[in-house]
């Protein structure tokens, strides 16, 4: 009978089998990107958004301060949010729903713009009693990001709006964070950027995060101070810290 040898090298075993290969490691989601943006409602003057559900983060500016352009950057759309070379445009509050790859859901509302001046005093008195009824009294409201043109600086009618929202803080509801961002920082020489934005947050005491929406500067470092917001990390403070340094990975602990 004929004998049949395997052709084995030195040291290995005819019954064993290869290992099997560990599972490549899944990527973990970026929190920065937005996976999903739509807009849900909007409410004028003698109606009302949907129940509140989620996380709501306001905005808010004077007429042409560049509130729509800054969401469409943030939520990395192009038409999410309409914009228009109109000051005044935007007439009632519009909600967004947002959801980040990792899986958390935020609700941004666009709040109609102020200081317009081609309005009647009827219609600014019932966008004031509408913008107020939402800032003080929505129980899912954690933050109000109030824009201003780094240009320009903080003015009268902001300055109101922060006073307006320190006072309206209620123990019904989690605390309201105000955070600012100077919008149009394209517009300025890149050396005199951190200067401008230096002297805005000594003047306020607050951070202010530095935002261009055509270069999407500070988009990042914005996305991630909300997303803490919203998870309720307290806000960046101004001492300690030069306005557009890196506020570091969010938290790991995440809802929605």
């Amino acid at each position: 009978m004929q004998r049949v040898q395997a052709n084995l090298q030195p040291g290995a075993c005819p019954l064993s089998r290869p290992s099997p290969r560990a599972p490549a490691p899944v990527p973990a989601a970026d929190p920065l990107r937005v996976i999903h943006a739509d807009f849900l409602a909007g409410a004028g003057p003698g109606s009302a958004l949907p129940a509140p559900v989620h996380v709501e983060i306001a905005f808010a500016g004077r007429s042409n301060v560049g509130k729509s352009s800054l969401i469409n950057t943030l939520v990395q759309r192009k038409n999410l949010v309409r914009t228009s070379s109109t000051p005044g445009s935007t007439r009632q509050l519009n909600l967004y729903e947002t959801r980040s790859a990792d899986g958390l859901v935020i609700h941004l509302v666009d709040l109609p713009g102020y200081g317009f001046s081609h309005r009647s005093k009827g219609e600014k008195t019932s966008w004031a009693s509408l913008i107020e009824g939402y800032l003080g009294t929505r129980p899912t409201l954690a933050v109000v990001v109030i824009l201003v043109d780094v240009r320009r600086g903080l003015e009268e009618d902001d300055e109101e709006l922060i006073g307006f929202i320190d006072a309206a803080q209620a123990v019904s509801r989690r605390p309201v964070q105000v955070l600012l961002v100077a919008t149009k920082l394209d517009k300025l020489p890149r050396s005199s950027r951190k200067v401008d934005l230096s002297r805005l947050r000594a003047a306020t005491g607050r951070k202010v995060f530095g935002f261009s929406a055509v270069t999407a500067e500070g988009r990042d470092e914005l996305w991630r101070a909300l997303r803490r917001a919203a998870l309720g990390e307290a806000a960046p403070q101004a001492p300690g810290g030069s306005a557009g340094e890196p506020e570091g990975p969010p938290p790991e602990d995440q809802i929605g």
